[in-house]
């Protein structure tokens, strides 16, 4: 599948989640691109997994054990072994995604009309440890011009 192709495909079902959680597909979009590089990565490929969740007890699914780059506050980077969720197809796995984001911590990006804003808050959330990763979704929207799709997302909700 091609970068373009694969925004597409995120980008459909980003919108077609839209009316029911209310998270920006320019987010969607951009985390995909971002945590499963383009779609290629291990977790994306063998668990359909674009996000880089982990797995919890009692979560719904079965989880593979990978081992994970994460980065203390002080920029030192680490590894770990974590399990992460583990879905049967795409369309499962974005699914997943949307009932991840049903968690209290965020919760405050229901609604949210500027992807910005949305950006900021999923970091300020803990989604992931990189330092750079609000920034680094950001840019992605930039260049990707991923908003486009948040456009077709506010005319249905």
């Amino acid at each position: 599948m091609t970068n373009q192709e694969f925004i597409e495909k995120v980008g459909k079902a980003a919108i077609k989640y839209y009316d029911k959680y209310k998270i920006l597909p320019s987010l969607t979009i951009a985390q995909a691109i971002l945590e499963s590089r383009w779609g290629k990565s291990e977790l994306a490929v063998e668990c359909h997994n674009y996000f880089g969740m982990k797995w919890v007890e009692g979560c719904g699914c079965d989880y593979r054990t990978f081992k994970t780059g994460e980065q203390w506050p002080d920029g030192t980077r680490y590894n770990v072994n974590a399990k992460f969720r583990s879905y049967k197809s795409m369309n499962e796995g974005i699914k997943g995604y949307y009932e991840f984001l049903q968690y209290p911590r965020y919760r405050n990006l229901r609604g949210i009309k500027d992807y910005k804003e949305a950006c900021e808050r999923i970091g300020t959330d803990g989604w992931a440890t990189s330092l750079n990763y609000t920034n680094n979704l950001i840019a992605l929207i930039k260049t990707h011009k991923l908003y486009e799709y948040d456009k077709c997302a506010n005319r249905k909700g």
